[in-house]
């Protein structure tokens, strides 16, 4: 991919969503960029997410997988349309590489931030700690962690990271399009009142094309 980001190696990963969770840098040598292109449609869970609420039988009819990532949260609707999902890794004694990983991930999040920004969309960056609930740990948009980014309070960007002796991978999921009915009933949940609606007004979308706001964001990372 021709972006023109100095100092990134910038790639176009395509394949089944878990197949791209699977994949890892081998190359720590400067930052990289990945973007990610699913072909198939699933719902990614956290890596220690327990999966008994979730209704496989319902996930089969409808075609959607179950996967898992590496790093904690939510769960995720991740398919080919309604997500610009980016991972950006940085290597351990990077100048990019910050030690605290709230500030970490306030400094990723101020990136898409000022992306928006400059694409006419006004957002709030959560800077604060991870707000732990019951439903939070269920569905990542529910949630609000440092370097998220939320419009009229509901949440758009959603982010996790992961670190190794190598460095640190950040996993960016943007919302293109917020749809939730298309996958609520996935999960089987009884002991929350109010599940379906308290997820539905957790999220929205900034319905942007995907490849502008891809062109902004490189535009960004050479500032």
């Amino acid at each position: 991919m021709n972006s023109g980001v100095i100092g990134w190696s910038v790639s176009s990963k395509t394949d089944v969503v878990q197949s791209l969770h699977l994949r890892t840098e081998t190359n720590w040598s400067q930052p990289s960029v990945w973007i990610m292109s699913p072909t198939d449609s699933c719902l990614v869970l956290g890596s220690s997410q327990d999966d008994g609420c979730i209704d496989y039988l319902y996930a089969k009819q409808k075609n959607i997988g179950i996967a898992r990532r590496t790093s904690g949260g939510g769960a995720v609707l991740v398919d080919p349309y309604s997500l610009l999902w980016v991972d950006l890794f940085i290597p351990r004694g990077h100048a990019f590489w910050i030690d605290d990983i709230r500030e970490a991930a306030n400094w990723i999040g101020k990136l898409w931030q000022k992306t928006l920004r400059q694409l006419g969309i006004n957002s709030q960056l959560h800077d604060a700690p991870f707000e732990k609930t019951e439903i939070a740990e269920l569905v990542c948009f529910a949630g609000r962690g440092p370097g998220e980014l939320l419009i009229d309070q509901k949440k758009v960007l959603g982010l996790s990271q992961r670190r190794t002796r190598a460095g640190v991978r950040f996993q960016c999921a943007l919302a293109l399009e917020w749809r939730p009915d298309n996958w609520i009933e996935l999960f089987d949940i009884s002991s929350i009142e109010n599940f379906h609606a308290i997820v539905s007004n957790s999220g929205t979308s900034v319905q942007l094309e995907k490849d502008e706001v891809l062109q902004e964001f490189f535009r960004v990372l050479n500032n």
